[in-house]
């Protein structure tokens, strides 16, 4: 069982920090899985990070990157991070496309590895995401 965690102002710090890390990470595979492929990962427009918690407890709000998966000058998917603080998750990312819209869900316990699931639309049913699973996406 885990201790019981204190939210206070460091805490939430900690997490906005380490929500960053994580969707920098993310992009990061995401670009060596595209490596050698027609596809390329662009860092996107950045958005404005400020949930309640932030608010909560006076802390500014943070900037976090987006991206853009090219085929040649095309974009054909855009990641946009949604949220940190989302019920049943540790973040969720939403990725948009022609076909439809993904959600990206970290189903890791805070602090630990992301532990990343693809879902098309409900949230029952995902997969874990893998190299197969995200290229599978692009087609």
């Amino acid at each position: 069982m885990k201790d019981t965690i204190t939210i206070d102002k460091q805490h939430v710090e900690k997490r906005v920090k380490d929500w960053k890390k994580r969707v920098n990470d993310l992009y990061s595979n995401l670009k060596d899985w595209l490596k050698g492929s027609d596809y390329s990962l662009k860092l996107g427009a950045r958005l404005t990070m400020y949930e309640e918690l932030m608010a909560q407890y006076k802390i500014p709000a943070a900037e976090i990157d987006t991206a853009d998966i090219y085929k040649g000058n095309e974009i054909l998917v855009s990641i946009k991070p949604k949220g940190l603080w989302i019920i049943g998750a540790n973040g969720q990312i939403d990725i948009l496309t022609s076909k439809g819209s993904y959600s990206l869900l970290d189903n890791a316990e805070e602090f630990d590895a992301p532990q990343w699931k693809l879902f098309n639309g409900d949230k029952l049913n995902g997969v874990r995401l893998t190299k197969e699973a995200f290229l599978q996406l692009l087609k």
